[in-house]
C-alpha cells in the first residue's frame, strides 16, 4: 500500500502548497511524480473532490462570519460619516448584484452540464465532468 499513502501524501500536499514545486518538497515527493499523479484520470477526480471539499468548508466559515459583517455594514449606512455611509452603500449593492450573477451563473451552467451529461449517455460519450 506504499503507492496509495504516496498519493494520499501528494493530495494533501497539493491542496495546501502554492505549487507543484511545494507540494513535492512538502511530501517528499519528485515534481515528476506529482505531476504523473495529476495527468491520473483517479487521482485527478479524487483531487477535485478534495479541493472543492476544501472550497466548501472555506465557504462555510465565510457564511458564519456573514452576519456580522451585514451588521458592520448596517450600523455604518448611518454612522453620521457620510464617506463611510456611501462605501458601506456601495458594497452591499456590489454585494447584492455579484451574489445574484453568482447564481444566476451556477443555476446556466448546471442545466448546462446536466444537458450535456443527458446527450452524452444517450450517444455513449465519456462523462466530460471527470477531465481535470
Amino acid at each position: 500500500m506504499p503507492k496509495e499513502n504516496n498519493k494520499e501524501k501528494a493530495l494533501t500536499a497539493l491542496l495546501e502548497s502554492a505549487t507543484i514545486t511545494d507540494a513535492a518538497e512538502s511530501c517528499g515527493l519528485s515534481e515528476k511524480t506529482l505531476r504523473r499523479y495529476l495527468e491520473d484520470s483517479e487521482f485527478q477526480k479524487e483531487f477535485r473532490a478534495a479541493r472543492r471539499l476544501v472550497f466548501e468548508q472555506n465557504i462555510v466559515r465565510l457564511q458564519s462570519l456573514h452576519a456580522g459583517a451585514v451588521e458592520t455594514l448596517e450600523r455604518n449606512l448611518t454612522c453620521e460619516n457620510p464617506s463611510v455611509e456611501v462605501r458601506a452603500a456601495q458594497i452591499i449593492i456590489e454585494s447584492s448584484r455579484k451574489d445574484f450573477e453568482t447564481l444566476d451563473i451556477l443555476e446556466r451552467l448546471e442545466a448546462i452540464e446536466n444537458a450535456t451529461e443527458t446527450e452524452n449517455q444517450k450517444n455513449g460519450k465519456t462523462n466530460y465532468r471527470q477531465r481535470f
